[in-house]
């Protein structure tokens, strides 16, 4: 009875705990306005709260904070810390550059923000979360982004974009120079990257409909779907399949491994390429003319695929279990 009575207490104790440390009602907000004359630096830095970036025509930056306070076991943060912050918010302008500072207010505090910014479309902006969603949308500038757990959303920015979170997925729409991105866990997916393309996580998809300079990708556990491929590629699972589906040729190289999937590349009739391939268990299939033709053993074709002159592009597909398809 003891036993049962002291699990009982636990276990309300527990409850109580969670429902006042998981409370986090808004509390508080502020708006300020800046006016800039050029390109603008946006530097974003928040605890737990999300970040909201777009991208408006005109000569004035805009942030709304909003003050969300959590409860612990020494109960709720002060008032007047919070009306502390709607009256001197954490943010500061220095001719074109608006900086929003991260809090620092000891380690009993559960007070954080969340922010709506719109900045003119020709901003470079720097936005980190220690947790939360990340949005940027209509810039023409380039964007570094990470959160240490949520999502990362990206519409239409038009200079280069770096972007990483630890849990969460990144999505993004189009992106006109280079894009490097990294999740720990979570997918990566996208429409299109004008630069060069690079991508790594730890257990989820990445799928790409256009990359116009090719790229390089890592997944440890995941499938990879790559379309209109142009340029160098590179593309390594550890688990998972891959597909790509572009033009390979000049002088380009692709090379796809998998330790565990099937490989499938599709290219235009008329690719003529060096071709190697590698299964250690799996079919080959090739559907397109063999100019030349040597294997190499049983698990192993090179050759010349096409029928035009010389071949100055490379394919290169290996997975140790799982079949190849060339179309």
């Amino acid at each position: 009875m003891k036993f049962r009575a002291f699990a009982l207490a636990l276990s309300a104790g527990l409850c109580l705990f969670a429902a006042r440390t998981c409370r986090a009602d808004p509390t508080g907000s502020f708006h300020r306005t800046y006016t800039v004359t050029g390109a603008v630096t946006l530097e974003v830095v928040t605890g737990a709260g999300s970040i909201h970036v777009t991208g408006t025509p005109g000569s004035v930056v805009t942030v709304d904070g909003t003050i969300h306070e959590g409860f612990g076991l020494f109960g709720g943060s002060d008032p007047n810390t919070i009306r502390t912050i709607e009256n001197n918010p954490p943010v500061e302008q220095t001719g074109n550059t608006i900086n929003v500072h991260g809090l620092h207010l000891g380690w009993n505090s559960h007070i954080w923000i969340s922010y709506v910014i719109t900045t003119p479309p020709n901003t470079q902006v720097t936005a980190h979360a220690g947790s939360g969603d990340i949005d940027v949308a209509g810039l023409t500038g380039s964007a570094e982004l990470g959160t240490g757990s949520g999502d990362v959303q990206v519409a239409d920015l038009g200079g280069n974009l770096r972007a990483g979170t630890g849990s969460g997925e990144i999505r993004f729409d189009h992106v006109g120079g280079s894009a490097r991105f990294s999740t720990g866990s979570g997918s990566i997916e996208g429409n299109e990257v004008g630069g060069r393309f690079s991508a790594n996580t730890g257990s989820g998809d990445v799928r790409v409909r256009a990359l116009q300079e090719g790229g390089e990708i890592h997944t440890a556990s995941g499938d990879q779907e790559l379309g209109e491929v142009r340029g160098d590629l590179s593309a390594h699972a550890a688990s998972g399949d891959i597909q790509a589906e572009g033009r390979l040729e000049g002088s380009h190289r692709w090379r796809l491994t998998t330790a565990s999937g099937e490989v499938s590349v599709s290219l235009p009739a008329q690719t003529t390429a060096n071709l190697r391939l590698e299964t250690a268990s799996g079919r080959m299939v090739v559907n397109h003319p063999m100019r030349s033709q040597g294997e190499i053993s049983r698990h192993s074709w090179a050759g010349v695929m096409g029928n035009g002159g010389g071949a100055g592009a490379e394919l290169s597909v290996s997975t140790a279990s799982g079949s190849i398809h060339i179309n």
